[in-house]
């Protein structure tokens, strides 16, 4: 059975599950834990695309607990052979995921489009510098 999505809308961009936070904020316990098990239906969602991404746009903040909850998702993702990214990223967020080296584990763009555009790799065009 699906769960409802509280923190996250979901929608299939191309052959790609994207998620996107719809809060501002996740920073209690109880919003952590239900993020956490929205997590896990992502995985299922996106278990067939194999593709991934999660949208940060609305996030201005979150707790540090929440960084466990993207690791195990980075992780559940690999387990699952599903391609994962990260975009939209920015501000307080941003620096924190550069302090904990967050780029070295998961995938980060800089916005949905790039992140989109990765998935197929470098274009013909892009190898005779026509892009």
């Amino acid at each position: 059975m699906a769960i409802k999505y509280h923190y996250l809308k979901v929608r299939d961009v191309q052959d790609v599950v994207v998620a996107e936070f719809i809060q501002s904020s996740i920073l209690d316990e109880t919003a952590i834990d239900r993020v956490g098990k929205e997590f896990e239906q992502l995985i299922l969602e996106a278990a067939t695309a194999k593709k991934l991404i999660l949208n940060f746009r609305a996030i201005e903040y979150m707790s540090s607990a929440m960084i466990g909850k993207l690791i195990l998702l980075n992780k559940n993702c690999k387990n699952a052979k599903i391609k994962f990214k990260v975009c939209n990223v920015t501000g307080n967020i941003l620096e924190v995921f550069q302090i904990m080296k967050i780029g070295k584990v998961i995938d980060i763009h800089k916005d949905e489009k790039s992140a989109l555009d990765s998935f197929s790799g470098p274009s013909i065009s892009k190898w005779f510098g026509l892009s």
